[in-house]
């Protein structure tokens, strides 16, 4: 049986679920089971371990933004903008 869904309108919402299928194919391909069929692990301790390291990349990103952000203030051009995020960001 092959189920079919439309794609949203939203690009990012089609983009998060192309993500969740892929996520899902090399779930199967790595563990050999599908999250469904997979009673052992725990699952809890995962997602807690995920949301950790979720939780340090976007305070990552929210310094970055920060960063820039007043960089954008001091720098008067482009130009001197550009090459002090460079300096930085590489």
């Amino acid at each position: 049986m092959t189920d079919t869904i439309a794609r949203p309108k939203d690009d990012i919402t089609w983009h998060v679920m192309q993500d969740l299928l892929s996520r899902a194919n090399r779930g199967v391909q790595k563990y050999t089971t599908t999250l469904q069929e997979n009673n052992h692990d725990e699952f809890l301790n995962h997602l807690y371990e995920e949301l950790l390291d979720a939780a340090q990349y976007v305070k990552k990103e929210i310094s970055i933004r920060q960063t820039v952000h007043q960089l954008a203030k001091d720098y008067s051009n482009d130009k001197e903008l550009g090459e002090a995020v460079r300096r930085i960001y590489g």
